[in-house]
């Protein structure tokens, strides 16, 4: 019986030795102090994706004890600005602590969901896919300057840009499963999106009938709108994600579906964290502009957010 096997029967806990191995091998680009985050790395293409990326782009992790280390995990969402301008991603060292306790008991088990619940979380993921975003969105400038011309319109934009991508590579890489079991402890440790069997359906079989490009596409356009709404979709909404995508007939369908799922995003999160975000910034004002202007009606920013998506898409491995 495989290590997998084993440790998914029902009622018994999982062997942390077993776990611990899984993740042991080393990754060129991987934070082998960071638990579950090899396994990932080797195992997940859209997360090694990012992560490649995020180097590339001049970004380094680290989990030493800084004031910028501390400010994220005292209110991580108001050090983004300095993880952009600083190039610098922080996380938790978990698998140091992880194997310490296998060495004072090889034997332990414990039920996955106790390891998920207690086990201190790395968002490194989340966080690089906004690095990505605001890199390749400064590599275009000019274009963005085109559609948000004033400098506060355009610091809202980007940062819904970057949330929306990061959203659909987490959303894309919760689909992707090595082992099912492990990446069911592994994900959720180093991401805020975890399996969803109705996702997962959802987005597989949308790649049957769309590929990978046209998924990934509608899929951003759904957590932008997603990230503008405290409400559920409309009617219109679904319009303006299917005609933004370049979608009609039984894609406008499909696109409905992949809609639903961006929709799916956490109320509390779109309703209290990302107003605060721009509140505490001083950018309400252009927030709630951008939340009422029906962005993707127009035209002009139908084609730049085209463009933008399939540079996107490339960053995340064609996902």
């Amino acid at each position: 019986m495989t290590k997998e096997k084993h440790a998914s029967r029902i009622g018994f806990g999982v062997s942390l030795a077993g776990l611990a191995e899984l993740d042991n091998a080393p990754a060129a680009n991987a934070l082998p102090d960071a638990f579950g985050d090899r396994y990932l790395y080797r195992h997940n293409p859209v997360f090694a994706s990012i992560r490649d990326a995020a180097l590339g782009f001049g970004y380094r992790f680290s989990a030493e004890d800084t004031p910028l280390w501390r400010d994220y995990q005292s209110l991580s969402l108001m050090a983004l600005h300095r993880i952009l301008t600083g190039k610098t991603i922080p996380y938790f060292d978990t698998g140091t602590m992880f194997r310490r306790l296998i060495d004072n008991n090889p034997a332990a088990r414990l039920q996955p969901a106790f390891i998920i619940s207690n086990l201190k979380r790395n968002y490194a993921f989340h966080e690089s896919a906004h690095c990505v975003a605001h890199s390749i969105t400064q590599r275009i400038e000019a274009e963005l300057r085109s559609v948000a011309p004033h400098e506060a319109d355009r610091f809202v934009l980007e940062a819904i840009l970057a949330e929306s991508f990061a959203n659909t590579v987490e959303a894309l890489g919760a689909v992707h499963r090595h082992m099912p079991f492990s990446d069911r402890v592994f994900y959720p440790l180093n991401s805020y999106y975890s399996h969803d069997q109705k996702r997962e359906d959802t987005l597989k079989g949308a790649l049957a009938e769309l590929g990978t490009e046209l998924r990934f596409t509608l899929l951003f356009l759904s957590h932008f709108e997603a990230n503008l709404a405290i409400q559920l979709p409309t009617d219109s909404t679904y319009e303006r994600i299917a005609e933004a995508g370049e979608c009609f007939g039984d894609q406008a369908k499909i696109a409905r579906e992949i809609a639903d799922t961006g929709f799916k995003l956490s109320a509390g999160f779109r309703e209290s964290t990302t107003p605060a975000y721009f509140e505490m910034l001083g950018y309400t004002p252009e927030y709630h502009a951008l939340m009422n202007a029906r962005w993707l009606s127009q035209v002009r920013n139908r084609d730049f957010v085209r463009a933008l998506t399939r540079m996107f898409w490339e960053a995340a491995g064609q996902a």
